[in-house]
C-alpha cells in the first residue's frame, strides 16, 4: 500500500472519530493494520500534522488533535469568507463537464438517506466546485478546511436531519453556476455553509 492511500484511510478515520481525539497513533500498530512499512505511514503522519489533525510529539507518538471551541470559530470564520470566492470563481470558469459532473452526484444523493454516504457526497460536490475555480492554493486551503470541518460536525453528534434538504441546495448552486452567475453562486454557498455552522451550533455553545 502506498504512502497515499495509507494518508487517505488515517485522514477517513480521524475524520469521522474512528481514532477519538487525544488518542495515540502507534507507528507500529499502523505498520500492522495497513500492512505496511514504516515509511508510508511516517509520511502519512506528517501530512495529517501540517492540516493539524494530528500532533507528533518526541518519544511520546503521534497524537490524534482535540476538537476545541477556538478551533471551530476559527475554522468557520475562514471558510465562510473563502467559499464565497469559490463561488465567484467557480461560477466565472466552470466547464460543461463540470456542471454535468455535479448533477450527477446530485441525482446520487436522491438515491440515499444516508447521513454518512450525503455527507461523502457533499465532500465531492464540494470538490467539483472548488477545483473549478482553477486555482490550486484555494483549493487545497478549502479541501483543509472542508475535513476538519466535517470532523467538527461528527463530534458534535449534530442532527443527521441537516442533510435533508441538501439536494435542494445543491440543485440551486448548480443553476447558479451554469448561468455563471457569480453573485448569486457566492452567496448560495456561504447560505450553504452557515446552515452548517448554525447545525453545530445548536449542539455546542460557542
Amino acid at each position: 500500500m502506498s504512502q497515499r492511500p495509507v494518508y487517505k484511510k488515517l485522514k477517513e478515520r480521524i475524520i469521522l472519530l474512528e481514532y477519538k481525539p487525544g488518542s495515540v497513533l502507534r507507528e507500529k500498530e499502523l505498520m500492522k493494520a495497513f500492512g505496511v512499512s514504516r515509511t508510508p505511514v511516517r509520511e502519512a503522519l506528517m501530512r495529517l500534522e501540517v492540516e493539524g489533525l494530528v500532533r507528533i510529539i518526541p518519544n511520546v507518538g503521534t497524537i490524534v488533535a482535540d476538537v476545541s471551541f477556538q478551533q471551530l470559530k476559527d475554522v468557520f470564520e475562514v471558510r465562510s469568507n473563502l467559499i464565497r470566492l469559490s463561488g465567484q470563481l467557480a461560477a466565472a470558469r466552470i466547464t460543461d463537464e463540470e456542471i454535468a459532473e455535479i448533477r450527477r452526484w446530485i441525482n446520487s444523493m436522491k438515491e440515499t438517506k444516508d447521513a454518512k454516504a450525503l455527507m461523502q457526497l457533499d465532500g465531492e460536490l464540494h470538490g467539483i466546485i472548488n477545483r473549478a475555480t482553477k486555482n490550486e492554493t484555494l483549493i487545497h486551503i478549502l479541501k483543509t478546511l472542508h475535513d476538519q470541518a466535517v470532523r467538527i460536525w461528527t463530534f458534535s453528534a449534530a442532527e443527521a436531519n441537516y442533510w435533508n434538504d441538501i439536494v435542494l441546495e445543491f440543485e440551486e448552486i448548480v443553476e447558479a453556476l451554469e448561468q455563471h452567475d457569480e453573485e448569486a453562486a457566492a452567496l448560495l454557498l456561504e447560505k450553504h455553509a452557515r446552515q452548517f455552522v448554525e447545525n453545530i451550533r445548536s449542539q455546542l455553545t460557542l
